[in-house]
């Protein structure tokens, strides 16, 4: 890889030009595993817990490493490069953040408010700061990523999402959302390449709207046993109504649980799906073969089994769900990876980055 310290041009090439290289189909490769895993995840939960939060972000970056790590692509490794003591001060004053806002809380309904407004107008800034924290600290080789977007476009942004969502009521909320989406891929590069996404709007309707009509027929068919069971079984009802109301109370749990555990994972894999399925990088090409119902359904049976085994099966989830992100993954290459070349760019704090961990704040592609 090079190493150059200003911004340089992206190379413009003819069709001709383009349509003469060859491309190499490559996927992407994890080579990590869930016993490998499962020593980093315990040793970062114990320090975690016996330093009292502080180990944090040596958890935080030891976890990224080993995924980005065990990440590999054409031959090349990815990094995640960022110093834990730089977290740990933004992770500081994100925890005195929500502390002061948990006590307004309690204080006066009215300071809360307050607080959660000044939170709103800055979540622009919160948005951009984690992208280029995240961006800055990911290598490919020895190519540095890099998200370019100003704080003016940010706030633009999110006026627009904003405002097309309220004044639709929600009818163009997938529209804002691929104008989000195509925010955070056409303002990232990889070295010098830039990122784009060429997906349409319309299957960010689809990744919403599908999801949301299964689960409605779900209710639906729920409501409707339960019906049919009433006109079959009314005397038995009537005999044992606290049984007959304890039993829908769980049909409809199972319908709620269902909907969050499984309808909600996927509508994600149907975002992941939309976004990576027909997004380029400098000449090459990105596309995904990712199963949505797979996806959706690896994330519950995730969600299952670590409840189950009281938390004990969460690395062989996260390593489960990852590998099978990162394997549908492929690239149509036709730039050469060893010709990355680093764009000049400064060295953002995690403040932001950390803002959004505790406030659980979800800012990831």
């Amino acid at each position: 890889m090079q190493e150059q310290d200003r911004h340089l041009p992206v190379q413009t090439d003819t069709a001709a030009e383009v349509a003469a290289v060859q491309p190499q189909r490559l996927r992407f490769e994890f080579y990590g595993n869930a016993s490998e895993y499962f020593k980093i995840w315990l040793v970062n939960l114990c320090l975690t817990i016996v330093t009292l939060s502080f180990y944090a972000p040596w958890a935080k970056v030891r976890n990224l490493r080993y995924f980005y790590g065990n990440t590999a692509l054409a031959g090349g490794r990815f990094d995640f490069t960022a110093q834990p003591s730089r977290i740990l001060i933004g992770r500081l004053i994100a925890t005195a953040v929500f502390a002061a806002v948990s006590v307004l809380s309690q204080l006066d309904p009215a300071y809360a408010l307050a607080v959660w407004g000044v939170f709103v107008l800055l979540m622009p800034w919160l948005v951009r700061s984690t992208m280029r924290f995240r961006a800055r600290n990911s290598k490919y080789g020895n190519a540095r990523f890099h998200f370019s977007a100003s704080l003016g476009a940010t706030y633009w942004l999110f006026i627009k999402c904003l405002l097309v969502t309220l004044l639709s009521f929600g009818l163009l909320y997938p529209l804002a959302l691929y104008w989000f989406k195509s925010y955070q891929i056409n303002h990232l590069r990889a070295g010098h390449l830039p990122f784009r996404l060429w997906a349409g709007v319309g299957s960010y309707y689809k990744a919403v709207i599908l999801p949301y009509l299964l689960g409605i027929l779900a209710l639906a068919l729920v409501v409707g046993l339960a019906g049919l069971a009433g006109g079959v079984g009314g005397a038995w009802q009537n005999a044992h109504p606290e049984t007959a109301v304890m039993l829908l109370s769980v049909a409809l749990s199972a319908v709620y649980v269902l909907m969050l555990g499984f309808f909600v994972p996927l509508t994600q894999g149907y975002l992941f799906r939309a976004t990576w399925e027909s997004a380029g990088v400098g000449r090459s090409w990105i596309t995904t073969d990712l199963n949505p119902y797979r996806y959706a359904w690896i994330k519950f049976s995730n969600y299952v089994l670590t409840v189950a085994t009281l938390g004990l099966m969460r690395p062989w989830s996260l390593v489960r769900l990852y590998r099978y992100q990162a394997a549908s993954l492929q690239v149509e290459l036709k730039d050469d990876p060893q010709d990355l070349l680093n764009i000049a760019q400064d060295d953002p704090n995690s403040i932001g980055e950390e803002l959004s961990d505790v406030f659980d704040i979800d800012i990831s592609l």
